[in-house]
């Protein structure tokens, strides 16, 4: 048995886990982009399970979801909160890091193009992010 496989069995006994037919299964490509997120931060040892398995119970025991209609979402969205918490805390991500980057890409200077293989990122708007 694999981690993956060891972190979908322990997932797998709770209400929230993402599957329907005995597979993975979300609700939206970003939820799924999320999981895998972790999961993999998790595999290249930035944070034990364990780890992040108590910081999402802090994050989601101290959050105010009475309005949200979408669990799944919020869910979600909990995970990414705590993962990034947790990098914090180990001084994976320092100052304002995040936030810088996510300007970025809300302003346009960013678009993720670098990460696609086979696109050519030359473009004409000038940013400070390695090609």
């Amino acid at each position: 048995m694999t981690d993956l496989d060891e972190i979908i069995a322990d997932l797998r006994g709770r209400e929230e886990f993402p599957e329907r037919g005995g597979d993975l299964s979300f609700n939206a490509p970003w939820q799924a982009r999320a999981f895998a997120t972790v999961v993999t931060l998790y595999r290249q040892g930035f944070f034990e399970w364990n780890e992040f398995q108590a910081r999402l119970i802090e994050t989601i025991e101290s959050a105010d979801t009475t309005d949200d209609k979408d669990i799944e979402d919020v869910y979600y969205r909990h995970w990414l909160e705590a993962a990034e918490q947790l990098l914090y805390d180990k001084g994976v991500l320092r100052g304002n890091v995040l936030d810088r980057r996510i300007g970025e890409f809300e302003s346009g200077e960013r678009d993720a193009s670098e990460f696609v293989v086979g696109v050519d990122h030359a473009h004409t708007h000038t940013h400070n992010h390695d090609h």
